[in-house]
């Protein structure tokens, strides 16, 4: 053989193994790449499952709390037979996401209903509740499981999922037990849940196509999953049967089945389910195209395969910052939302939809002294930063409108905080709100935020002063303002991205868009802060159509609705023959109130000691005046309002006398102050236009 064919061969040699070994290097790759492709998977599907067991989790512990929540009501009722009928509809009202209730008394628990008696609530189309007798011959329901089973253990239960009336809904159950003296279940409270939502919230952001996700019971038995059109059932009864041990895991090779499930009753399990062809596609792919490189020639080849190691490195780094940037998102998004309120008194409802993850708009109220303390804000900016300076804020406004009367020195505390070391000259736009909840009385400061409206007969903006953002110049001075609302007075406060949602065209929604309708609103008679957070929210959406987010979009109403109120008020000279006149007015006025007779004599004690300690020293000697004593009532607290325009005097700031000292070494003073604090709940002190505003406020429930 020739040296010419000899080199041939010692090429096509060196063509073939350098290909088998390119070939071999390829195999390695394409199984590492898998097996990176397959651990990020893993922690997407943590992501996804962790996301929706919060879900689940969040609705089920709604309808727990609503039950709570409602259970004196309940219980209060049960005294007579027709009053349970409007505690139900009342339960049921608690909670939207709630379709229909039911309370099964035990058998003869009034003997003029019979041996059954089931009042049921539920729910109707056009949101309105009817409540109903369903127990008889037909529907024993001492004879359900569910039933037996609580009244049994005494302690609550979910059932399993069930379909019910001619829609099929899936519904499931929570059934509470209610005790009565004796310790024995005297009947079983049941609230029954929509879950049709399961199927379409499980499947609703699935990473591949043809991926789908199932929640079962803790049985295996399907409760939701994805429409027929989507996945075929064959598929679904499949993985059931693969779940459920009927089939072994190798049965369908071609399936990647991940697992989860509730840590808590009911213990449903949730099921992520993949097909390999799908998330290995871009891997086979690879594998091709290295194919094609190898034939172009070994000197391309090793190129590639220097830019593929290399590009691979990259992928797997840039796959796992993304699964952990969204992780770490995930948890922000979480912790943000979990920072609003999440319990509304009738009279107050709001919500928060951050354009991002995290957002930097934030609102809040807390309730002290028969007051309401509301805010609402928007952060300069988007994002973690913008998420970020707003947990200071929201945490701010929480610590400082607890102890602080006035909303323009809560702004100014804010401001004096965010202006130290604002190096990345971020601001935010304020608004700080305290509405007296018996008087109307609203005190208000705002901080370059948008206006809110007010609505009652007509439609108007606040007259507010804008003053400078929070953030912008130390020492800045806040304008507080004081305007009295009539009854069924509602304010609506809102964040530029209501008033800024942009659609395809880049239209804006406008103030207009927002004052149609509330318009609407006041026509249908739903002036409800529920009912007027949700018309905007679906006004905006709509407006929105297929166009972005924006901007965070923020909605709070604060609705001043006085209902049962009991307002009574006496004027006193400062002459100490006058304290037997006060003793008749409060005695007269506690008699009308629900209130045991030692809570009733207490505050007669404190009142009349406060009242004395104005007629004897808030004038000069010899000087007359007037003291003002205002009392008022929810039927749930009372507060007593002391006005006088004597001395200025802050007793909240007196030290408490130290009894454990005697006599002769205690000082002069601080004992009826003492003696205050421990008859009332919380006292309040404000000098208002040159007077003393004193209040007392206690518990009577």
């Amino acid at each position: 053989m020739d040296s010419s064919k000899k080199n041939w061969m010692s090429r096509i040699g060196i063509v073939v193994i350098a290909a088998l070994m390119v070939e071999a290097i390829s195999v390695v790759q394409y199984h590492r790449l898998r097996k990176i492709l397959d651990e990020e998977m893993g922690v997407r599907t943590q992501v996804i499952m962790s996301t929706l067991t919060h879900q689940i989790r969040h609705s089920l512990e709604r309808t727990e709390a609503t039950m709570r929540e409602n259970l004196w009501d309940v219980k209060q009722s049960m005294a007579h037979p027709d009053s349970v009928f409007p505690a139900m509809i009342r339960l049921i009202d608690d909670n939207p996401n709630v379709l229909g209730g039911c309370l099964a008394f035990s058998p003869y628990y009034y003997p003029s209903k019979g041996r059954l008696f089931e009042p049921y609530s539920s729910r109707n189309e056009d949101g309105t509740i009817e409540a109903s007798q369903i127990a008889g011959p037909d529907h024993d329901y001492t004879q359900n499981e569910e039933y037996l089973w609580v009244v049994e253990h005494r302690c609550p239960s979910w059932t399993d999922p069930y379909k019910y009336g001619p829609d099929s809904l899936s519904l499931a159950t929570y059934s509470y037990p209610i005790l009565g003296s004796d310790g024995r279940v005297v009947a079983v409270c049941g609230l029954d849940i929509d879950l049709s939502w399961l199927g379409d919230t499980l499947n609703a952001r699935q990473p591949y196509p043809s991926s789908f996700g199932l929640l079962l019971t803790e049985e295996g038995d399907l409760v939701a999953g994805p429409m027929e059109s989507r996945t075929p059932r064959a598929d679904v009864q499949q993985v059931l049967d693969i779940v459920n041990g009927n089939l072994p895991a190798s049965a369908n090779p071609r399936i990647s089945i991940h697992k989860s499930r509730l840590d808590e009753d009911p213990y449903w399990q949730l099921i992520q389910v993949y097909r390999t062809d799908e998330t290995f596609a871009q891997v086979r792919r690879l594998r091709r195209q290295q194919m094609l490189l190898i034939l172009l020639g070994l000197a391309i080849l090793a190129f590639m395969i220097n830019s593929y190691a290399r590009n691979e490195k990259k992928l797997r780094l840039a796959s796992e910052e993304r699964a952990r940037m969204s992780g770490e998102l995930e948890v922000g998004h979480r912790i943000q939302q979990e920072m609003l309120p999440k319990n509304f008194p009738s009279f107050v409802y709001g919500t928060l939809d951050p354009a991002r993850e995290v957002g930097g708009d934030l609102f809040d109220f807390i309730m002290r002294d028969g007051k309401i303390f509301f805010c609402i804000g928007d952060v300069s900016g988007k994002g973690v930063p913008a998420a970020m300076l707003m947990s200071m804020v929201h945490s701010m406004f929480r610590m400082l409108s607890r102890r602080v009367e006035s909303p323009s020195a809560i702004l100014y505390s804010i401001n004096e905080e965010l202006s130290s070391g604002n190096d990345s000259n971020m601001f935010v736009t304020f608004f700080v709100g305290c509405l007296d909840l018996y008087s109307g009385v609203l005190k208000f400061a705002n901080a370059g935020h948008d206006k809110p409206f007010v609505l009652s007969d007509e439609i108007a903006l606040l007259p507010t002063k804008a003053n400078l953002p929070l953030g912008v110049f130390p020492q800045t001075r806040f304008e507080e303002q004081t305007l009295t609302l009539e009854p069924g007075t509602t304010l609506l406060l809102y964040t530029d991205g209501l008033t800024e949602t942009k659609n395809l065209k880049r239209q804006q929604f406008g103030r207009s868009g927002v004052q149609e309708v509330l318009r609407s609103c006041l026509a249908e008679g739903k002036v409800s802060p529920v009912q007027l957070v949700s018309a905007l929210c679906d006004a905006a959406d709509s407006f929105e159509g297929e166009a972005p987010q924006s901007d965070d979009l923020t909605l709070l109403v604060v609705r001043f609705a006085p209902e049962n109120l009991l307002r009574e008020q006496l004027t006193l000279n400062n002459d100490k023959a006058e304290v037997s006149r006060l003793s008749e007015f409060v005695k007269e006025y506690l008699g009308k109130l629900p209130i045991e007779k030692k809570v009733a004599a207490g505050l007669r004690l404190a009142l009349e000691e406060s009242v004395v300690n104005v007629i004897c020293y808030a004038y000069p000697a010899g000087e007359s005046g007037t003291v003002q004593i205002f009392a008022d009532s929810n039927y749930e607290e009372v507060r007593f309002t002391i006005i006088d325009s004597g001395f200025p005097f802050d007793p909240t700031t007196v030290l408490e006398a130290d009894t454990t000292l005697d006599a002769q070494s205690r000082p002069i003073g601080g004992l009826g102050i003492l003696l205050t604090r421990k008859l009332v709940d919380s006292i309040s002190y404000t000098r208002q236009e040159g007077k003393n505003v004193l209040s007392l406020t206690k518990s009577i429930l």
